[in-house]
């Protein structure tokens, strides 16, 4: 009964913001930065990662969001856990709204499992939210002191957020299952806002799952390639959204397809994956479009990314040629 009761809880509030439209933020998520989608994936295996990316989500005229990413993560033997930088510029055209994201977090206090173990995690992003820049250039060219402005104000900075955020993630050899919590916190800068806020809720919950598959066989990683599934689900108030992508990683390169739907929008896309693979370094291109009958528009999605994962190296003067004792 109890379960029943979560269940319901949580149904009602999935569907109770598919009618809000006003976005603060661009809520764009990476294809492959997951410290993005859950920051205690941050120096996950000792690595040392650096991805840059840009994603561009065209709903319709009216509707276009950017996001520009970067993030670096690593693991510190003095913290005793991983720790990520990340930075974001986006753009939400409909209110010329553009923003600026500055990150950190911090990952460790493992927990031992059965089969696994769960890493726990903590951080803050501030966003800080200004008018566009062409907009605002514009605008201060053409118009008259008491002409009219364009959306969202005259004033340059409109808002900032803190979003403060804890995230857990279960891990072990052939499954991921995470959960990431943020509560953001905005405070209203501009007071000459021509179109006011609407009331928010303010938390934000994504849900990562994916099956690792790369077992030994016979002691040996010798398969030629490997599928992995993914699934990233995204709930806030004013957009909620879902990814289910599956990939296949060959010796150098990588292909595979994607399910995105954006249920605050209506636009259910169909997309594929392809990647280039080099040593430490692999560039993917993700690109999609709304399936037309069950979107309300023939939206067009688009994410080119560079990846650089390092994993720790183990090596002794002494003994250059033996393996790592754990």
């Amino acid at each position: 009964m109890q379960l029943a009761s979560k269940i319901a809880l949580f149904v009602t509030l999935l569907f109770s913001g598919i009618n809000c439209y006003a976005q603060t933020e661009t809520y764009l998520l990476p294809f492959n930065s997951k410290v993005a989608i859950n920051p205690s994936f941050a120096g996950l295996n000792n690595n040392n990662s650096y991805h840059t990316g840009n994603q561009y989500f065209y709903i319709n005229g009216r509707q276009t969001y950017n996001l520009f990413y970067g993030s670096w993560d690593s693991y510190s033997e003095k913290l005793k856990g991983g720790i990520a930088l990340s930075f974001g510029q986006g753009l939400i055209s409909e209110q010329n709204i553009s923003t600026s994201e500055f990150g950190f977090s911090y990952s460790g206090f493992p927990i031992k499992t059965k089969n696994g173990e769960i890493l726990l995690s903590v951080g803050t992003n501030l966003v800080l939210a200004t008018k566009q820049w062409t907009v605002a250039f514009l605008d201060g060219v053409i118009t008259d002191r008491n002409d009219p402005s364009s959306l969202p104000g005259k004033a340059f900075l409109r808002y900032s957020i803190t979003k403060p955020k804890v995230g857990f993630l279960w891990t072990n050899n052939s499954l991921q299952l995470g959960l990431t919590a943020a509560v953001p916190y905005r405070i209203d800068i501009a007071t000459d806002a021509i179109e006011p806020p609407e009331s928010v809720t303010p938390v934000s919950l994504t849900l990562y799952l994916a099956k690792k598959i790369n077992k030994k066989v016979k002691d040996l990683y010798s398969r030629p390639f490997m599928f992995s599934p993914e699934l990233v689900v995204f709930y806030h108030e004013e957009f909620i959204f879902s990814r289910l992508s599956l990939l296949s990683n060959h010796t150098d390169k990588t292909w595979g397809f994607f399910v995105q739907n954006d249920f605050t929008n209506n636009i259910h896309s169909l997309g594929g994956t392809i990647g280039y693979r080099r040593n430490f370094i692999s560039v993917n291109l993700n690109a999609g479009m709304g399936v037309p009958g069950i979107s309300d528009d023939n939206a067009f999605l688009c994410e080119l990314s560079l990846n650089i994962i390092v994993p720790p190296f183990n090596y002794s003067k002494i003994y250059p040629w033996a393996t790592n004792k754990n």
